[in-house]
């Protein structure tokens, strides 16, 4: 592995996911920053609207848990690739799912995040299925 540990990513899962640390939010977004993948348009920018997303995320699962499988940084980009571990809260199930973030950093801050993880996995998992829209 690379040195994870001095990138702003692994701080940022670090602490705000496996310590469930909220305050860190404010400590590692810009006030402006974006998180695609995450929030829609209409939502907040910054910790704000990050907060939407975590707070209602940890309702859903507990013990939540991401490893950093590798990461890459360079000059002000950083790109992770990662595993979350959690528990649904309303079945109790463990699930496992993998993501990707890349992130662009401003002053050891995250100023704009790219997200993709694999929402599906985690779904089928729960035991839901995508169905295909009707046609009107």
């Amino acid at each position: 592995m690379r040195a994870a540990t001095s990138t702003v990513l692994y701080k940022w899962f670090n602490e705000v996911w496996n310590d469930d640390n909220e305050d860190a939010i404010d400590q590692l977004m810009t006030s402006e920053s974006a998180a695609n993948g995450i929030l829609t348009a209409d939502q907040p920018k910054g910790p704000e609207g990050f907060k939407i997303f975590f707070r209602g995320f940890r309702s859903q699962f507990q013990s939540v848990r991401i490893e950093i499988d590798d990461v890459i940084s360079q000059d002000n980009v950083e790109a992770a690739r990662t595993t979350v571990h959690a528990i649904h809260t309303q079945t109790g199930k463990n699930v496992t799912f993998s993501g990707m973030c890349m992130v662009r950093t401003k002053d050891g801050k995250i100023d704009e995040a790219w997200n993709n993880y694999d929402f599906l996995d985690l779904y089928q998992q729960l035991g839901q299925q995508l169905t295909p829209v009707a046609e009107p």
